[in-house]
């Protein structure tokens, strides 16, 4: 099933000021089986779970951001159309998971409705949205989450991928490097955007958040998921 976004693709949208997020290796495609994503049942719960105005848990955090400047935020225009929104409080709700090293908690690490990413084995370790049409006219789409890294090291990502219409490979948008390189462990970092581009002729867009660790001790902890649809400018 593709997922419909209720909201009006008419609402006021434009292109952020900000831009997205560096990435350490962009543009990977990447073939994998994505059986999981798209035979799923879909709800649309679109509450929006994704502070606004938060660029980490409080402005004494700003400091905890490494000098590598890997990270976008969200403004607090908050641009752009509400296609989906995910805050996992009663499970893993628009995403599925995608295999062994991925889980649910009701509460970690002081948050309510949080999705364990591990290790390091491609789908296993991820977890997948539906297929959100893009038919509103969308040139891009920006992802912000919350997460939390730990026991990443600096040969340890954390990234964000995505795929196109009835393709089933997924192309690596941006991966952060732990290892207090892109972002240090055990700081819950929100509101962190990546844009998606180049999506003109395309008309559904799929996105998936992969932990590239070692081991199952290397951990992402996803709190809130939301994507918005950018028109043209």
């Amino acid at each position: 099933p593709t997922y419909t976004p209720t909201a009006s693709p008419n609402a006021s949208s434009s292109s952020s000021s900000s831009t997205a997020a560096t990435s350490s290796s962009s543009s990977t495609t990447m073939s994998t089986d994505t059986t999981t994503a798209t035979t799923m049942d879909v709800t649309t719960t679109t509450d929006m779970t994704v502070p606004a105005t938060i660029v980490l848990e409080d402005d004494e955090n700003k400091d905890e951001v490494p000098p590598s400047g890997a990270f976008s935020f969200v403004d607090d225009t908050q641009s752009g159309v509400l296609l989906l929104s995910e805050d996992f409080s009663t499970g893993y709700g628009t995403f599925a998971s995608g295999g062994h090293d991925v889980s649910h908690h009701a509460s970690l690490k002081d948050r309510t409705g949080v999705v364990s990413l591990q290790d390091g084995n491609g789908d296993a370790s991820s977890i997948l949205s539906p297929p959100i049409d893009l038919h509103g006219g969308y040139s891009a789409v920006r992802v912000a989450l919350s997460f939390y890294g730990l026991s990443m090291d600096d040969d340890d990502e954390f990234c964000i991928d995505y795929g196109v219409d009835d393709s089933s490979e997924w192309t690596e948008r941006t991966c952060f490097v732990g290892g207090d390189v892109d972002f240090f462990n055990k700081v819950w970092y929100d509101g962190v955007a990546v844009e998606i581009d180049g999506l003109d002729d395309v008309e559904t867009v799929r996105v998936r958040l992969r932990c590239q660790g070692q081991d199952n001790k290397d951990d992402v902890f996803i709190d809130a998921v939301e994507i918005r649809g950018l028109l043209s400018s």
